[in-house]
């Protein structure tokens, strides 16, 4: 086997999945290297509000969701297209409100003290196979010139553009929806609570929420909520349509924006698609669509599959079997089971009624139902 690099494992991504995943193959012993496509962690900032999770907390160090809270805010209000009608809650697991840079950086430190090896700049360009099995990649190395990377086995972590989606042609349309992110500065709205608009236009069904951070910062977000429609209001076009939400943005100054897609529109089954190969976190949509529990989500599942692996790994060649024992010990995990019932009781249920409103007088009229599945 020739190879400028041979590792037992080769993570693709340094998102929460993918560094679950090392953490989870590293402590049971197995020499893994992550390939991340930034040059610097971190810097596409993905979500910055996490709840709260023990199994997490322990995983990482008790105390390290603490070091890590900017604030926490235990309200939320929901707001309908015309603004007429809302609806506060107010939640026991607060949202902790974070630096995604920060955090991920945080993460990546506890990784590579278990001796991870990250390698940033790395981009995957496709996939090595042998007897059928997943092998290795192809990949760019530091803008250097494609080299091959052997392994027993690569675990593909790559969010929304997950080179292992394009490789076996996922439609991702079926799960991935358009956002666009923005941190203001010169917030001057309420800084208790987060907020969410619902809109209702010709692109469909759009999110606008505000999350209150560190003195006048906010982080503003626009999510295009109907799967496979790439139609986006601008931040603008929204403002217009809603003078509170407006109100609140007036006057702020963006100070980073982001567009790029997340999957809320459920979970995708191929977690082992091909002998070698498994897959995990936004790459096949382990997000739970619950404010706040989506990084957790794709950190545990990540985690427990660098377990697993690691088992699969170990007793020797990564056969059709060796896939099919993975794949059912995986589904049977707790954190599998809890985001596959998550969906299925809130977010099918949440999709159903949206599905009936497809006005602005719609929604104030079927809103003392929409507002039982708005938590």
């Amino acid at each position: 086997m020739t190879s400028s690099y041979c590792a037992e494992a080769l993570v693709i991504g340094a998102g929460p999945a993918g560094l679950g995943v090392a953490l989870g193959l590293a402590r049971s012993g197995v020499d893994v290297v992550v390939l991340e496509q930034q040059e610097t962690l971190g810097s596409a900032r993905r979500g910055e509000t996490i709840r709260f999770d023990r199994d997490m907390d322990s995983i990482l160090g008790k105390g390290f969701f603490e070091k890590q809270t900017i604030r926490k805010i235990r309200k939320r209000t929901y707001y309908s297209h015309s603004e007429a009608n809302q609806v506060s809650r107010v939640i026991l697991n607060p949202n902790n409100i974070i630096n995604w840079q920060d955090f991920i950086s945080s993460m990546a430190e506890i990784v590579q003290s278990a001796g991870v090896r990250i390698w940033t700049g790395a981009t995957v360009t496709s996939f090595l196979k042998e007897n059928d099995a997943v092998s290795g990649v192809k990949a760019m190395v530091g803008g250097f010139s494609q080299e091959d990377l052997h392994a027993k086995a690569v675990f593909s972590c790559g969010g929304c553009d997950d080179p292992a989606s394009r490789y076996i042609g996922i439609d991702r349309s079926k799960i991935d929806m358009p956002v666009y992110k923005r941190i203001i500065q010169g917030y001057r709205g309420p800084a208790d609570r987060l907020e969410y608009y619902f809109h209702l236009g010709t692109g469909g069904l759009t999110i606008g929420t505000i999350f209150s951070r560190a003195g006048t910062e906010a982080e503003i977000i626009l999510l295009n909520a109907i799967r496979g429609n790439d139609q986006r209001l601008s931040f603008y076009e929204f403002s217009k349509a809603h003078p509170l939400f407006g109100e609140r943005i007036a006057g702020g100054n963006s100070s980073y924006s982001l567009r790029t897609r997340i999957p809320m529109g459920g979970m995708l089954p191929d977690i082992c698609p091909v002998p070698g190969l498994v897959m995990a976190g936004d790459a096949l949509g382990h997000v739970q669509a619950r404010g706040g529990s989506g990084i957790k989500t794709s950190f545990m599942i990540g985690y427990t599959a660098g377990e697993l692996g690691a088992r699969a790994i170990r007793s020797g060649s990564w056969s059709k079997e060796v896939s099919e024992r993975f794949v059912k010990e995986m589904n049977s995990s707790s954190h599998m089971r809890s985001l596959k019932k998550h969906n299925f009781i809130y977010s099918k249920l949440r999709m159903h009624i949206f599905s009936r409103i497809t006005t602005p007088e719609d929604m104030d009229r079927y809103w003392p139902y929409l507002k039982m599945v708005l938590r």
